[in-house]
């Protein structure tokens, strides 16, 4: 897991805009039949079936995640005594022995498919190669889907930005060759597949629209014990910060004293528990979350209320707490502050610090922590530096400054 800890606050921004805590919900239907995709800023932007799905292949950049819909039953078994030239006669003789695989629910990148992965090279289901940029399945499974049947599949490919697999009946007959094109998913973090019905599924709202994801997901509850829990799942691109042992969560504001995390399962579903004498749920109320959003503003969120299986409905608290701007710009020089904008980013990035060295450092890393830029300031004062963006992939970056023994670092969004 990799960490970053930000120093936000009035020290290094002109403004800091406070909101007004509101009180909000959403409704995941009886069973938590549905999935609900939340903007912090402007309320639910899609609430979309939870059960239309087999497997999701992840669409952003140069990136080969593949996901299996374990929330609804259904699972995945690598198998592990041969290799693609079995497919023929592939079939489920031992499966009770075969490894079994889920999601890792703290990253989006490592689908039930990659949970074999080692290093760049090995994807898990197949490997990627330098010179082609292709990565070539090398591997066999069985899928158990939510409605009980069973399918071996093979990943056979990711090339030229196109997913190509076939899967069938365990007896070989109803084969299928399907393909999944990642340029029809522009802006979209997966595209989805049904398995059962043959056919691609456009379900997921765009990627810069959302911050949270109220979804039931399988987590690992024990060690050994993948178990459907229900709860709150973070966008790719938003850092969460966990708040716990507070006195007084709903107006706790100090984000700067807590670590913003890259796992998409800092909130997650342990803000609640089930009381056994009761029969209800009881909630954590000493904890609160710190959520960065696609617009780069942070936010607090207190958890206050779950339904549970009956309606699927879960409460909570939001408010903002910070709002960074251009405007921020004129009070670097004041504040001697780091300022960012417009962030997020499409085409330049404009850095303003006001240096108390005439040799500043500035490097810019991606999510995965490879540096991908480096600058300098070489003038005491003010300076202004414009970051051309045309080679950068769309998503987070996290941008490191140093400046003699001041150290800042900050996180801005590619469009």
């Amino acid at each position: 897991m990799r960490i970053f800890t930000f120093l936000i606050g009035m020290t290094f921004f002109g403004s800091v805009l406070s909101g007004q805590s509101v009180s909000d919900s959403v409704i995941l239907g009886p069973s938590y039949a549905n999935q609900s995709y939340y903007s912090l800023s402007s309320g639910e932007v899609s609430n979309v079936a939870a059960g239309d799905w087999d497997i999701a292949f992840e669409a952003t950049g140069y990136t080969s995640s593949i996901r299996i819909n374990a929330a609804l039953g259904t699972e995945l078994f690598m198998y592990a005594a041969g290799d693609t030239s079995d497919w023929a006669s592939l079939d489920s003789s031992g499966l009770s022995s075969w490894p079994k695989y889920y999601n890792d629910d703290a990253s989006w990148s490592a689908g039930a498919f990659n949970r074999t992965a080692d290093g760049m090279y090995d994807q898990g289901w197949g490997n990627y190669s330098m010179i082609t940029h292709h990565v070539t399945g090398d591997s066999l499974y069985i899928i158990k889907l939510s409605n009980g049947d069973y399918k071996k599949i093979w990943i056979q490919n990711l090339a030229g930005g196109v997913y190509n697999f076939k899967y069938a009946n365990l007896d070989g007959s109803s084969e299928v060759n399907a393909s999944v094109v990642k340029a029809s998913f522009s802006g979209k973090n997966f595209a989805y597949y049904s398995l059962t019905n043959d056919t691609v599924i456009d379900r997921e709202p765009d990627n810069a629209t959302w911050d949270l994801v109220f979804t039931k997901y399988v987590s690992e509850v024990m060690p050994g014990m993948p178990y459907g829990v229900t709860g709150v799942l973070s966008n790719a691109t938003v850092l969460v910060a966990e708040a716990s042992g507070v006195s007084n969560p709903s107006v706790y504001s100090n984000h700067s004293a807590h670590t913003f995390e890259t796992s998409i399962n800092i909130i997650g579903y342990d803000w609640k528990s089930f009381n056994m004498t009761t029969y209800l749920y009881d909630l954590d109320t000493s904890t609160c979350y710190f959520v960065t959003d696609v617009d780069g503003d942070i936010w607090r969120v207190v958890m206050t209320g779950f339904g549970g299986s009956s309606n699927g409905q879960i409460e909570f608290l939001k408010e903002n707490l910070t709002s960074v701007s251009s405007s921020n710009i004129y009070g670097a020089e004041e504040s001697k502050g780091l300022v960012l904008y417009p962030n997020p980013a499409s085409s330049d990035l404009n850095v303003v610090y006001n240096s108390n060295y005439n040799h500043t450092n500035l490097i810019i890393y991606d999510i995965s922590g490879k540096a991908v830029d480096k600058y300098v300031f070489d003038e005491l004062g003010l300076n202004n530096l414009s970051i051309d963006l045309t080679n950068y992939s769309s998503g987070l970056y996290i941008i490191e400054l140093v400046d003699g023994d001041i150290r800042m670092k900050d996180k801005f969004i590619v469009k």
